[in-house]
């Protein structure tokens, strides 16, 4: 958010660095409209035409109409960071799934050893990005390229208008 906003020429303080660093953790519907209400606004004080926003259902949006409007609005380091919160979340939850199922495991009588679940751990710990591991994902995931997937075309990925391509 803060490179979008430095993209534009809007220096921010410390203490609006703080806010949009909150703001980011909002979810993504509740921001776009926000974004969109201020760039309403900034055209109106202007004395230009309102640009038109076509803002995806919030319960019914694709994947791809999410991913297409984030790359709309945002500059591809923000919307990277943003999936990089996702991502990084998914991944420290399923490290503690797995730390949680050695746990489980490591019965009286079973297979399991201590080495064994001591490594379980390890691994977890090796990828869990709460604990030093990532980020996830490394680059930037992409509606337009053959499904989700690494961006090969960022940056400058970041379209302007939905794709024809895009479902």
């Amino acid at each position: 958010m803060t490179s979008t906003l430095a993209a534009a020429g809007i220096e921010l303080g410390e203490y609006e660095q703080g806010v949009a660093a909150w703001l980011s953790s909002w979810d993504w519907s509740t921001v776009a409209v926000v974004i969109s209400w201020v760039a309403r606004a900034c055209a109106a004080a202007s004395g230009e035409a309102a640009p038109s926003v076509a803002l995806p259902g919030r319960f019914d949006a694709t994947p791809a109409e999410v991913d297409q409007h984030l790359r709309r609005i945002l500059a591809e380091d923000t919307y990277l960071r943003y999936q990089q919160a996702i991502g990084g979340g998914a991944v420290t939850e399923a490290a503690q799934g797995a730390r949680s199922w050695a746990d489980d495991a490591n019965v009286p009588g079973s297979p399991l050893s201590l080495d064994a679940v001591a490594g379980w751990h390890g691994a977890a710990d090796h990828v869990d990005p709460a604990k030093g591991g990532g980020p996830y994902p490394a680059k930037l995931q992409c509606s337009r390229h053959d499904g989700f997937g690494p961006c090969p075309g960022a940056p400058g990925c970041t379209p302007q208008e939905p794709s024809k391509d895009t479902p």
